[in-house]
């Protein structure tokens, strides 16, 4: 894989650039972990000290064979089958998003998201969002209130991205109570595919896959506003515990690791899907499920 590395927009004022304080020190490859069945989600636990892998399953009509995996972080699997569709009441139509709250990890699955225990895999409620005629639900964050933020980009055809999407561009909400609620709407949003909260801004950061836009929004505004942009086709987000945003693109293949202007960027990730950060070792994991694997790579610390 190719890693790149670059800073803004360059200097024009003729003076000579001072070099660096410190060398530039690239991510690296710490694992390629198989044996999954077309992953789509990859959430880090910090209380279990692993991370759960929501896959597909099986890729034929009719399966019903999702799952959701469990993985250490070196990537050893704990438990491929985890969360198993139709095991002990659970059902997995076809897992996309996976967020934590507490001890529950809840899973965007269709038209609902359902809770688990994430420490024994036993199944919870389902809160269903059909009311709401959701398109293709897709990454979840919890928010500052507790609540459930989850993403609807619409329908996504990647061979025509000037005509994505056809409808969604909302972000829906799922309080406590799991009362339902949009959140945000807005056309500009072009097929929000993920979102995290950003605790060091205080505001949810939204990435686009019909656009190279990168939204801010917080809750109670009226529409998102764009701080940042990317290639487009961006599918998965998350922030590192220093507060840079890692997105992933499929228009490039890429994962760009976002520190204000500057950026690095490693090619090789095709269709990589919601991503999840390791916050003790600073590791990224990125599901491909083109390729069945999850990729884990180290992320050094921030550049001074």
């Amino acid at each position: 894989m190719l890693v790149l590395a670059g800073c803004g927009a360059p200097d024009n004022s003729g003076k000579k650039a001072e070099p660096p304080d410190k060398p530039f020190v690239p991510p690296t490859h710490a694992a390629s972990v198989r044996g999954f069945e077309r992953p789509v989600a990859a959430k880090y636990d910090s209380a279990g000290d692993v991370f759960f892998v929501a896959n597909l399953g099986a890729d034929s009509a009719g399966a019903h064979d999702a799952f959701i995996s469990r993985m250490h972080p070196d990537g050893s699997i704990d438990s491929l089958r985890f969360i198993d569709n139709g095991r002990d009441g659970a059902r997995l139509d076809a897992p996309q998003g996976l967020a934590l709250l507490g001890d529950t990890l809840w899973v965007v699955d269709r038209e609902a998201v359902r809770a688990f225990d994430a420490r024994t895999g036993a199944a919870g409620p389902s809160i269903s969002l059909a009311a709401q005629h959701p398109i293709a639900l897709g990454g979840v964050a919890v928010g500052p209130d507790g609540a459930l933020y989850i993403a609807d980009p619409g329908l996504l055809d990647p061979a025509h991205p000037a005509g994505n999407p056809s409808s969604g561009n909302r972000v829906f909400r799922v309080d406590r109570n799991h009362a339902v609620s949009v959140a945000v709407a807005s056309d500009s949003l072009r097929g929000p595919t993920d979102l995290v909260w950003d605790r060091r801004g205080k505001r949810f950061m939204i990435v686009s896959f019909g656009s190279g836009n990168i939204f801010a929004w917080r809750p109670g505004d009226a529409a998102p506003r764009t701080v940042g942009y990317n290639r487009g086709q961006m599918d998965g987000a998350a922030i590192l515990p220093d507060g840079r945003l890692v997105v992933t693109s499929w228009k490039d293949s890429s994962l760009t690791i976002r520190d204000g202007d500057r950026l690095t960027a490693i090619t090789g990730f095709p269709l990589a899907a919601h991503i999840g950060v390791d916050t003790r070792r600073l590791r990224v994991a990125v599901p491909l499920p083109t390729r069945n694997r999850v990729d884990i790579w180290a992320i050094p610390p921030a550049a001074p």
